[in-house]
């Protein structure tokens, strides 16, 4: 396997990127997007060979004075079922931003593939449900993590498509 540090910004993204990949693919929970940032920019130094993979939520990025200056040198590549991706110029640095946020990136795949969320005990009201993926123990919750199966196993496509861009890294 290559050498790939994957930086999920929040413990729900850090189950769903857990899922998605093998189990012997390096997952460092960075709390935060400015945490994210903070690993990015020390991975330049401390692991120069690897590829370096920050996973966000993109809201953070609709309002400039939010926006961490270290994304700005970022080429979006690809934006797909609610998945932006791209890649910092001149490095082995990438970006992936779920849109607008987990919470509203699981509702939206939810409702492709018309699993109602309210099955795994989660509200379908968009605040009620940001408020429950926020919890620091969301990624050890059984129901949230049979969501994540759900959502997976009927083909939803952020998953797919995010499934897609993560195993890339992996293979190539």
């Amino acid at each position: 396997m290559p050498d790939v540090l994957f930086l999920p910004e929040c413990f729900a993204d850090t189950a769903l990127v857990a899922m998605l990949l093998p189990s012997a693919a390096v997952i460092d929970h960075s709390f935060g997007v400015h945490n994210v940032v903070k690993a990015m920019k020390s991975a330049l130094v401390n692991q120069p060979t690897y590829k370096v993979v920050g996973i966000i939520d993109k809201d953070v990025t609709y309002k400039p004075k939010y926006r961490p200056p270290y994304f700005d040198d970022f080429t979006f590549i690809e934006a797909n079922n609610r998945i932006t991706y791209g890649q910092k110029t001149g490095t082995s640095q990438h970006l992936i931003m779920l849109d607008k946020a987990i919470d509203s990136f699981l509702l939206w795949n939810a409702q492709e593939v018309n699993l109602d969320v309210a099955t795994y005990g989660f509200s379908p009201e968009l605040r009620a449900f940001c408020k429950a993926m926020k919890r620091t123990t969301i990624g050890s919750d059984g129901q949230y993590l049979q969501l994540l199966t759900d959502l997976h196993a009927r083909q939803a496509p952020g998953f797919i498509t995010l499934e897609r861009i993560l195993n890339d890294f992996l293979t190539t």
